[in-house]
């Protein structure tokens, strides 16, 4: 039998609440200043002992300004036996005289007893809604571990930034399938790039071979995903190089330009992208540094399949 109950935690969690103003349904009276018990999802964060939780939590908090849900962070491989925690994650929107208030469950669980995880979160996830899994080693999210974990998902994020592109291919060509949406933080980073490209190279018929370049060692998922996508689009040979090892700073992103058939689209700086064309001037757009909540954000808004990552991935699952 599993050390932690999910109905025991749920007690816990409407006691929070009971302690807070609200009743155990969660509502409060038509003129309360008290809280708005909000949710749209239910987010299971996996992480290993070497992820920070404290790290993990914020990422929670912030999302719940856009997207409300009960957040679970499950730590794998991490001491002896089974712990488990409740809180209550509030913020008070500007102008208003309600805290928006969603709920965060933790779990700590050592490897040998991973199989007593997945009924534990059924019990926890919220009935009739969404379930998202979010992992960022990718390898651990296709491995047989979270097998019946990924059960419970409709969507899996992934963010192999620190995988090695062969291994973070090979996850991701395992984790396939027809049931589950898979994506990646990757591809979300270059959303502001294929936007500025889209604009810039309107009318462009390029027939010469482009290039994406990147700084940092070892090519970069974004960068591999960003030359698929360009291929896919301009029927056009499109080769990635590094142009500089030294890495950019954190939420910078590594590519630094891109070249197609005279336009060159390059990072100027840590948030503005610049196009010219022949030598001649050009425009340039505000790139905002992302972390992983504002990644996180921008893909959660995305709720149906995305046919443009779908055959970036193909591309280079092909081309690898």
């Amino acid at each position: 039998m599993p050390s932690i109950d999910a109905g025991h935690l749920l007690a816990e969690l409407n006691e929070r609440w009971r302690a807070m103003g609200n009743d155990s349904t969660g509502a409060v009276g038509k003129d309360s200043t008290g809280v708005l018990r909000a949710c749209s999802m239910t987010l299971i964060a996996v992480a290993t002992p070497d992820d920070d939780p404290i790290e993990l939590s914020r990422v929670l908090a912030t999302l719940t300004h856009d997207h409300p849900n009960r957040g679970i962070v499950l730590r794998l491989g991490l001491g002896d036996r089974m712990e488990a925690s409740t809180a209550i994650q509030c913020w008070l929107p500007f102008g208003r005289r309600k805290q928006v208030c969603c709920e965060e469950i933790r779990i700590s669980a050592p490897r040998g007893q991973v199989d007593q995880v997945p009924p534990i979160l059924r019990g926890l996830c919220v009935p009739d809604l969404p379930v998202v899994v979010w992992c960022r080693d990718a390898t651990l999210a296709a491995s047989a571990d979270l097998a019946p974990i990924r059960a419970l998902a409709g969507k899996l994020i992934v963010e192999p930034s620190a995988t090695p592109v062969a291994e973070a291919l090979g996850a991701l060509r395992q984790l396939r399938s027809a049931t589950l949406r898979v994506a990646d933080l990757a591809w979300t980073r270059i959303t502001r790039w294929r936007e500025f490209i889209a604009r810039e190279a309107s009318g462009l018929c390029a027939t010469a071979p482009g290039e994406v370049t990147y700084s940092g060692l070892g090519e970069p998922m974004a960068a591999l995903y960003l030359a698929a996508w360009l291929r896919n689009v301009m029927n056009v040979r499109i080769s990635v190089r590094c142009e500089d090892p030294v890495p950019p700073q954190p939420g910078m992103g590594r590519i630094r330009a891109v070249r197609l058939a005279g336009l060159e689209m390059r990072r100027t700086a840590p948030s503005v992208v610049e196009s010219r064309c022949g030598g001649g001037s050009g425009s340039s757009s505000v790139f905002p540094l992302l972390d992983a909540a504002g990644l996180l954000r921008d893909e959660l808004a995305i709720y149906g399949a995305d046919p443009h990552y779908e055959a970036a991935l193909n591309s280079t699952l092909e081309s690898a």
